[in-house]
């Protein structure tokens, strides 16, 4: 689908700066419990992984288990390194784009047409299906729904960088 839409860039609001820095502040939080949940996990991962099996001709079963302190730290070094890049990656990628937004404060106001309607009664909402190759569809408010018809066109604001919608007018 090709967009005919037209962009312009304009500064942020305090209101939309505050709500990218609040938003930076949580995705920064939500990135650190879930590196301490994974690296509690690569610790008792390890120690699962440090249990092995020594051949012993003296034991019924002629094997006996032991655990060993050299597989433990190594399942634990490889399991944390690996996670730490994950999440050094994931964070980067994401958090990024929006402390660039905060940094620099500017956003994308793109007039768009809407193709359709749609509402959705099993949640009550409306929604407008877009031409913008940024964002498909919109919640709106009723009263919008009603007033504007398939063709209209209407304005969308998101930031310049991570593409956090901010609303439509």
């Amino acid at each position: 689908m090709k967009s005919s839409s037209q962009k312009y860039i304009e500064k942020l609001s305090e209101n939309e700066l505050a709500f990218l820095k609040q938003k930076a502040q949580k995705q920064e939080r939500t990135f650190r419990k879930l590196l301490r949940v994974l690296l509690l996990g690569s610790m008792l991962i390890s120690f699962a992984g440090a249990w092995e099996n020594i051949h012993n001709d003296n034991k019924v079963f002629n094997t006996e288990t032991v655990f060993s302190w050299e597989n433990y730290f190594i399942t634990l070094i490889i399991l944390s390194v690996f996670f730490l890049i994950a999440m050094g990656f994931s964070r980067n990628t994401e958090l990024s784009k929006i402390n660039k937004d905060i940094r620099q404060q500017k956003k994308i106001i793109e007039r768009v047409i809407i193709e359709r309607k749609t509402f959705l009664p099993h949640n009550n909402t409306f929604h407008f299906y877009l031409n913008s190759l940024h964002k498909l569809s919109i919640e709106v408010e009723e009263e919008d729904f009603a007033l504007l018809e398939e063709g209209d066109e209407i304005s969308i604001e998101y930031a310049q960088n991570s593409g956090v919608y901010f609303g439509y007018f």
